[in-house]
């Protein structure tokens, strides 16, 4: 689709910086534009400071861009056939995603207005690779598409060949390769080439994206990869039958640069054509010693079944097998059941319901805030299937009392919530992956855990659906009451579906919750020695971390120095400097500003961190 005038091989610069994983999103509300600028208004390649910029568009005059040292940009389309901005890592084409010593990480946040006549438009990562097996030319145009100018997403139009699915980044992305004849890098005229896809299922404008296990789950399915032209930000919009005007996209936020080390994706599944990629773990037992992915983690239903099909306009509820867990049924009219595992994993099923709602979590005493109750956290996998009427909300539910209070993390949905639905919304923040809308709505003399009440509902709602992952739900709870939304006393934290109507299906196959009474269990010393017990107990499992290649062990005699950082998830964060006498939790919230649980690695040793 785009002719490209540069031909000059730009060095490679690597922008090093704290990668922005769960903890480290300020960007998605704070970002501005800073450092120097350049604006130019025709096809130009350039570089300011360590950032390789381009812009094209087929006629040569469609618009305009604004770069800026920082990384950031503005792009403005005035009137282009094929219009493309962008911004990152100029690699130089002399090494594969491999030799780059770590993961190539994006960061973006986007403002954007609706232009006219958009045919087609790809908003997120973009590069060419050179030296690819496949096509004469040995070229390879990639995207990793999470947003868009148009009014829906690139459906299965964008490629010849739908290789599968992959969950990374908090999002599910539908992998497509295509071959294209057209304008290339360093060619004049026509040439053959692939391109690579992965195309977010539902958009989001602000986030992570690790280019790096894209490019990972590619080859897994089977797309031969190359050394690396280019990585960068990218807003592209055209249309073959005319020109697209008006359009305008602001990266307030953009960044492109390699870890130091290569990175667990958070939430790493795929389903393709050639099979799917299965987990190492074995069944029943999850990683433990402080790093869980629930998205590659096996668990499955286990233990005793017990099947419920409740009571019409009244809540049953109980202890699940001997877990800490437990599970609650409630629904009004219809055909409906759960299904619970002694492992805390379980099916629920619904029929021409008015309301339904089944959920397995942690019931409280109502005696505890959840600042006592200390930090809550949810890792999960679910399935759904069929429909759930005219609302429905995946995610965590709870209540607390004094006051009456009912609440959601909307991390699914059949039909995304609208604001008929949730009433005032009240801000926005970023946690775990991905941008949360906060809303408030009054129920007016309804049902609750205390009969007919009137009461405020707290949502917090994902912009992009998923069904995996790790949920901070305490962190919820304080942005709540910075907001002003004021919570009381616990009564539950459970994972939730709830359907208003249709007929349809929920199966969650992986299942875990901690809280200050049930955190993860601590790591322990690998031995060497062959007269070292063995257990088969899920409380002493020797574990390496994914993430870091090292054994950990249960403490650690921390000294002045760098130490590294990782989330729950096994995701590097960045580099601290811990000086000597320092309080490990306080460098910890200074540099990555939210609570939750960090792993600090110092030479061979790795422990957990709780910063409140």
């Amino acid at each position: 689709m785009k002719k490209y005038f540069s031909t000059a091989k730009i060095g490679l610069a690597l922008a090093f910086g704290l990668a922005s994983g769960a903890f480290a999103q300020d960007f998605c509300t704070n970002a501005q534009h800073s450092g120097q600028k350049v604006t130019i208004s025709s096809n130009q390649t350039g570089k300011i400071g360590d950032i390789g910029y381009e812009l094209w568009d087929e006629n040569g005059h469609g618009g305009s861009a604004t770069f800026y040292s920082d990384g950031s940009m503005e792009c403005d389309i005035t009137g282009a056939k094929d219009y493309l901005c962008r911004a990152g890592l100029s690699l130089g084409s002399n090494k594969t995603y491999k030799d780059l010593g770590g993961d190539m990480i994006a960061e973006f946040k986007l403002v954007k207005s609706n232009a006219q006549n958009v045919g087609y438009s790809y908003i997120g990562i973009y590069g060419w690779m050179e030296g690819v097996e496949g096509t004469a030319s040995k070229l390879v145009e990639y995207y990793v598409i999470d947003n868009t100018l148009a009014n829906d997403m690139p459906g299965s139009w964008i490629g010849n060949e739908k290789k599968g699915t992959i969950t990374v980044d908090g999002g599910t992305y539908t992998v497509y390769r295509n071959t294209r004849t057209g304008p290339a890098i360093k060619n004049s005229g026509n040439v053959t080439f692939y391109q690579y896809f992965s195309v977010r299922t539902s958009p989001r404008d602000c986030g992570t994206i690790n280019i790096s296990e894209h490019m990972r789950q590619w080859e897994k399915m089977g797309m031969k990869m190359g050394v690396l032209y280019e990585a960068k930000v990218l807003g592209e919009a055209g249309n073959v039958n005319g020109e697209v005007r008006g359009g305008h996209m602001d990266f307030p936020h953009a960044k492109v640069y390699v870890s130091n080390g290569p990175t667990s994706s958070a939430s790493t599944q795929s389903s393709s054509s050639a099979g799917t990629v299965k987990s190492s773990s074995s069944k029943g037992s999850s990683t433990v010693s402080g790093t869980i992915d629930a998205c590659k983690d096996q668990m499955g239903h286990e233990g005793k079944e017990t099947r419920t099909q409740g009571q019409n306009n009244s809540s049953v509820t109980g202890n699940v097998g001997s877990s800490p867990y437990h599970y609650e049924i409630w629904y009004q009219g219809g055909n409906n059941s759960m299904t619970y595992y002694d492992n805390g994993t379980y099916k629920a099923s619904w029929s021409n319901t008015g309301d339904f709602l089944a959920r397995v979590g942690f019931k409280y005493d109502e005696k505890q805030t959840y600042e006592q109750v200390g930090p809550i956290d949810a890792y999960f996998n679910w399935k759904k299937q069929g429909s759930a009427g005219g609302y429905n909300y995946i995610g965590i539910y709870g209540w607390t009392v004094d006051p009456l209070v009912e609440y959601y993390i909307v991390d699914d949905w059949f039909n995304k919530p609208g604001a008929n639905l949730l009433g005032q919304r009240k801000g926005e923040f970023t946690v775990d992956g991905d941008t949360y809308e906060i809303w408030q709505n009054t129920r007016v003399n309804k049902p609750s855990i205390k009969g007919d009440q009137t009461f405020p509902q707290f949502f917090s709602v994902r912009k992009s659906a998923r069904s995996c992952g790790h949920i901070d739900i305490t962190a919820h709870f304080k942005k709540w009451e910075s907001l002003g939304m004021k919570m009381g006393k616990m009564y539950e934290a459970k994972v939730l579906v709830e359907a208003g109507g249709g007929t349809g299906s929920f199966d969650v196959t992986y299942f875990k919750m901690t809280d200050k009474k049930h955190p993860l269990e601590e790591p322990v010393p690998e031995s060497s020695s062959s007269e070292a017990p063995k257990s088969s107990s899920s409380k002493k499992v020797e574990s390496s971390s994914s993430a870091t290649g090292i054994h950990m062990v249960p403490r650690m005699e921390l000294k002045s120095g760098d130490v590294q950082v990782f989330d729950m998830q096994g995701r590097y964060l960045g580099n601290v400097k811990v000086a000597a006498g320092a309080s490990v939790n306080e460098v910890l919230k200074v540099n990555f500003k939210n609570s939750g649980i960090y792993m600090v690695k110092q030479g061979n040793y790795m422990q957990r961190f709780s910063v409140k």
